[in-house]
Parts: structure tokens; sequence; C-alpha cells
């Protein structure tokens, strides 16, 4: 919960944190989508650190304390009235790097300190209060920024959010000492790289995980340049932009138990399409609307449809997986998708020029809907299909404007003997 208040007061807010310091939309929005890839890069070393370090509680203390110390330049220069853009994207990947290097040690380690019995039951509360604690967060930085917005204290109202980040990531790490460590670190089996690409007409997961990226460049084209486009083109306040972020997440944890079912009945693929689908089309709206209630139509269906894409990408993930390989797959993954990521937002800003107005973002976001239905294609290459549809836990990882949040699945919250029947 300590965790879930961090990402709702913390890194959420980095790209309007730029617009605040005078940023041009193109570094407003390289901000939300480079730094991922620093972290992710960096990840990929983590397992074999945290095996060095031979204590997961350690190796995660270690990376919280990181986070911490990476809001206190942006604290400070909140504070001054000024801080270089490159020191906000340093301690964004500081930030990040920290944040995805604790990422797949804890869901290792989260699943040793739980016996299985009850790993279902402990991951479901867990979700709900994580949940809750989340959207409390997003409601207190909505009232402090809106309560220092246009006065001579609004960058004060970024240090105070900031502040209360650091502070509550911060209060995590006594519970983290207090969790112990396992007697001894399950080995994983460890897959290369490159044999997404040697294997992709053999093994199923490479197929899945081209679509994934190839959506995901698509939609990093003009995903992270939404921050800039409403705070500074639709003038939106700090309250709507904070409401916005906070209707397409809550659409999309309130539609996750109906998405289930349909997994459950209709199966995972047809989740697939409706997500892919939807998430294609999700951002050609903004081109027009700029009524309000228009706006958080838009976000609640985003919300919903990228629930759709995540939930059934997870369920075919963890169907295609070897249990030996998940760790280093998905780390692989998170590489890949967050390099996915920074090259389409590269794109996105080279076409949107230094310079952008109305036109500019209508030709990023209507580019951005073409490469998605482009990418749609490679859908039909998507053969796997899960046996039985099962709950899957994940944790939230930030929270984004036309995707709701950015969620990484937790294996071992799966009743693996459910699974089997």
């Amino acid at each position: 919960m300590t965790y879930s208040f961090m990402v709702g007061t913390g890194e959420t807010y980095f790209a309007a944190f730029a617009v605040a310091l005078g940023s041009s939309d193109r570094t407003a929005g390289l901000v939300a989508a480079v730094p991922p890839l620093v972290g992710a890069t960096l990840q990929l070393f983590a397992p074999v650190l945290a095996a060095r370090v031979s204590s997961p509680s350690r190796w995660i203390q270690t990376c919280a304390t990181l986070q911490v110390l990476s809001f206190v330049p942006m604290i400070v220069g909140a504070l001054l009235g000024a801080l270089p853009m490159w020191v906000l994207f340093i301690v964004a990947g500081v930030y990040w790097t920290a944040a995805l290097g604790a990422g797949g040690v804890w869901n290792t380690w989260v699943g040793l300190c739980f016996p299985r019995a009850i790993r279902a039951r402990y991951f479901g509360i867990r979700s709900r209060l994580c949940q809750a604690t989340l959207l409390a967060a997003l409601v207190i930085a909505g009232v402090i920024l809106q309560a220092t917005h246009g006065t001579e204290w609004a960058l004060a109202g970024f240090a105070a959010l900031f502040t209360l980040a650091a502070a509550a990531r911060a209060a995590s790490i006594p519970f983290l000492r207090r969790q112990r460590d396992p007697a001894e670190w399950p080995a994983h089996k460890g897959v290369p790289l490159w044999h997404f690409l040697s294997a992709f007409w053999h093994r199923a997961d490479a197929r899945l995980l081209a679509l994934l990226l190839a959506m995901q460049v698509a939609v990093q084209m003009g995903q992270p340049f939404l921050n800039p486009y409403l705070l500074k083109q639709l003038d939106v306040s700090p309250a709507l932009y904070l409401g916005l972020i906070a209707a397409g997440f809550a659409a999309k944890s309130l539609a996750l138990p109906f998405l289930g079912n349909h997994a459950k009945t209709r199966g995972a693929r047809s989740l697939l399409a409706i997500g892919a689908v939807g998430t294609a089309l999700m951002i050609l709206p903004w081109i027009w609307v700029d009524w309000v209630p228009g706006m958080f139509a838009i976000q609640a269906a985003s919300g919903v449809f990228q629930g759709a894409w995540e939930l059934a990408a997870f369920l075919l993930f963890l169907e295609t997986i070897p249990s030996e390989e998940r760790t280093s797959v998905m780390t692989g993954y998170f590489f890949l998708s967050s390099l996915a990521m920074a090259a389409g937002s590269l794109v996105g800003a080279a076409i949107l020029g230094a310079s952008p107005d109305p036109s500019s973002y209508a030709l990023v976001f209507g580019i951005s809907t073409g490469v998605r239905l482009l990418a749609l294609g490679l859908l039909p290459f998507v053969h796997v299909e899960v046996l039985r549809a099962i709950p899957i836990i994940s944790s939230t990882l930030a929270v984004r404007l036309n995707a709701g949040s950015i969620e990484t699945p937790i294996p071992d919250s799966i009743d693996e003997r459910g699974k089997r029947d």
C-alpha cells in the first residue's frame, strides 16, 4: 500500500512536472517514455546482482532506497523553481532502474514468503487495497496541484507531491526488512533475447511477443504526448488532468472481473482481439474531443480496452512460458517493451516537431492509429489458447493517460493447482 501511494503521488507526474518547468512538448512526452528504457536495460543484470547479494530482502531495500533518493533532486528543483531537463531524465532513469530492478526479484521472493494455500486469497486482498490506496493518492495529488495551480506556489505543489512519494516509499522499507529471506534461492533457466527472433515460427510466446512489441511501438508514437497536449494545447486544470488519469485506472480496475469472465467463456484470444482493436482506436478521438464528458468517456473506454489487452497478454504469456523460464523471459520482455516504448516515442517526437500546434498533434495521433492498425496484422499468427483462464493478480508500476496503468503480473499469485485442473 505504501508503494501504491508512491505511484499515485510520484512518477505519474514526471511529465506534468516537466511541463510546469517550461519544457517543450516533445521533452515532456519523452520524460514518460525514455527513462523506463534505462531502467529496463539495467534490470537485465538484476537477477545476477541479487544472487551475489544473496538476500532478496536487502536487494529490494536497496532499490527502495534508490527510489527515495531519486525524488530528492526533483523536490529541491521544485523548491528552487528550476531544474535542468537532463537532471530530470537522470533521476527518472534512476527511479525506473530501481523499480524494475526490484520487480523480478520481488516476484520470485514474494512467492516464497506465503504458503501456496493462501496465495490466491492474499494477493486478491492485496490487489484491492493497493488499488484503493492508489486512487486515494491520485485524489490527494489532485487537491494539492489544483490548490497551487496558477499561483506562485505551483512548483511547490510538485515539491509536496514528491515529498509524499518519497516518504511513502521510505515507509515501505521497514516492512520489507521484516520479511524473511528464503532458505534457498530457486534456480531459473536463462533465455537469451535473440531466441524470440530465431524461434519466431516455432515458439508461441515469440509470436505473441512480436504482436505486443509492434503494438507498443505504435501506441508510444502518440500516447506519451497526451500529457503536453492536455496541459498545453487544451489547458486542462490539474484537477481535471488527475481526474482523467483516475477515471482510466478506475474503469480498468472495475472491468477486470468482467474481462476475466469473458476469457473464461470465450477464450483469451478473443479477449486479446477485443483489447487490440480497442487500443488501436483509442488515441484517435482526442483529435476532435475537447469537452469534459467526452474526455472522461475516452479515458474510461481506454482503461477497459487496455485492461482486456493486458489481461489476455498475461494469460497467454503465462500459458506459453515454462515456469522455470518465467523470470528470465519476463525480464527480457520488460527490456524489449521499454525499447519499443522509447523507439515509438522518438518517432512521435520527430513527427511532432519543435513547435507543435493542434494540427501537429492530429498528425501524430493519426499516424499512431494507422501504425496500430497495421500491427493488428500480426494478430492471426497468435494461435495459442489457454486451457483454463484463471485469475491473475498484477502489480501497478505506473498510471498513464489513455492506458489506465502499466501493470506487471505476479506469477506466484496464480493457483497452479487450478491451472492443471
